[in-house]
């Protein structure tokens, strides 16, 4: 095994704790991946995550990345140089994971199942704006996960999350529930910094590896692509909703590439502390800066925004009568539509409400 550099992971840790716990197990009525009968089967927590993990595993791919690397002897060798997680979404070899994970090019992505079969992965979409990525092996018969709905996700009910951890345990397994949902966070690695909004917040573990792999439910649906750990608490890791995957999927489909639109405001979504470091008699929306450290505008010149008469200041509400909020944000709004759409938008302004039309453009990878 050749020296691991997991230097492209946001999912970055800096210590591995090895420890045990005992879990009590307590009887409940769940909904099991494999089916369920009209009555309902009272199993205990453990026996519904083992089912479920068991009916998993086979959609759940290890993804390793190698480059070609000259010594100072300018011998060259291919080294493995990290990897990641993602998932399969149909049967002929589509796969789901982070932006992150496929980012480089000029390496080689080698998929392996879990049965050990490897496959060479290519690289089809990125996301310009979430982190998230389409590959695609050759073949057939592969099983896809099971999508659920990520609106519908509860505080509390126990989720699973699998992957590659440290490229070097596969078909790892971690239990948790979920913590929270509508989190904002910025995330780093791989030369790559980005805010994810919306994100799933649980204490099941998430590890180096671990990055684009699945976050399930006891019903056996993915509900949340694993992303990004904090390392300044313990247990807080951090998935994208599977409903923004579900949108990249259905964009890749109708264009062969992700598209996503582009307003040109810089932002942050309000929350009550924001609402009051900004002394603004509203709590939830996307606050437009007046300023930011980098001193760039906060308004792209020309952009969408601009030419709709937003400005420095303006907190929009809406988005065509869909209030903006911490679990729905400006781009996961707007995120929905195509690039040329028309929207409206309600702004407050200095007391007043006013509306504004924008004509949305498009998002580059660069933007």
């Amino acid at each position: 095994m050749l020296p691991r550099k997991l230097k492209l992971f946001v999912a970055l840790t800096a210590m591995i704790a090895l420890f045990a716990v005992t879990v009590p197990t307590i009887p409940f009525i769940v909904n099991i991946a494999s089916g369920v009968s009209p009555t309902g089967i009272v199993v205990t927590e453990e026996e519904a995550v083992i089912s479920t993990y068991e009916s998993l595993l086979p959609s759940v791919v290890s993804i390793l990345i190698t480059e070609r690397v000259s010594n100072d002897l300018g011998e060259v060798s291919l080294q493995e140089t990290g990897g990641g997680t993602g998932f399969f979404i149909s049967a002929d070899g589509y796969i789901i994971t982070n932006k992150h994970v496929v980012l480089q090019k000029n390496v080689t992505y080698t998929v392996i199942t879990n049965t050990g079969k490897e496959y060479v992965g290519s690289v089809l979409a990125r996301d310009p704006l979430f982190d998230i990525a389409i590959l695609k092996v050759e073949g057939s018969g592969f099983k896809p996960a099971k999508l659920g709905d990520s609106d519908k996700i509860r505080i509390g009910q126990t989720v699973i999350a699998v992957g590659n951890v440290l490229t070097e345990f596969q078909n790892s397994v971690t239990r948790g529930i979920v913590s929270g949902v509508g989190r904002t966070i910025t995330a780093s690695g791989s030369n790559l910094t980005e805010t994810i909004e919306g994100a799933i917040q649980t204490d099941a573990s998430i590890n180096p590896g671990n990055s684009g792999g699945p976050l399930v439910n006891l019903k056996g649906e993915v509900i949340g692509i694993n992303t990004a750990i904090d390392r300044s608490g313990e247990a807080l890791g951090f998935a994208i909703p599977v409903n923004v995957a579900k949108n990249a999927l259905e964009k890749f489909r109708k264009h062969g590439k992700i598209t996503r639109t582009l307003l040109g405001v810089r932002y942050i979504m309000l929350n009550r502390y924001l609402s009051f470091a900004n002394k603004l008699p509203v709590r939830e929306g996307a606050y437009v800066m007046k300023e930011v450290s980098s001193g760039e505008p906060t308004i792209i010149p020309g952009g969408p925004a601009e030419k709709a008469g937003i400005k420095p200041g303006d907190v929009i509400l809406e988005v065509n009568g869909a209030k903006l909020s911490a679990t729905r944000s400006l781009s996961t709004a707007i995120s929905k539509y195509e690039p040329g759409a028309v929207i409206t938008l309600k702004i407050l302004r200095g007391g007043t409400e006013i509306s504004l039309k924008a004509t949305l453009g498009e998002r580059t990878a660069e933007e």
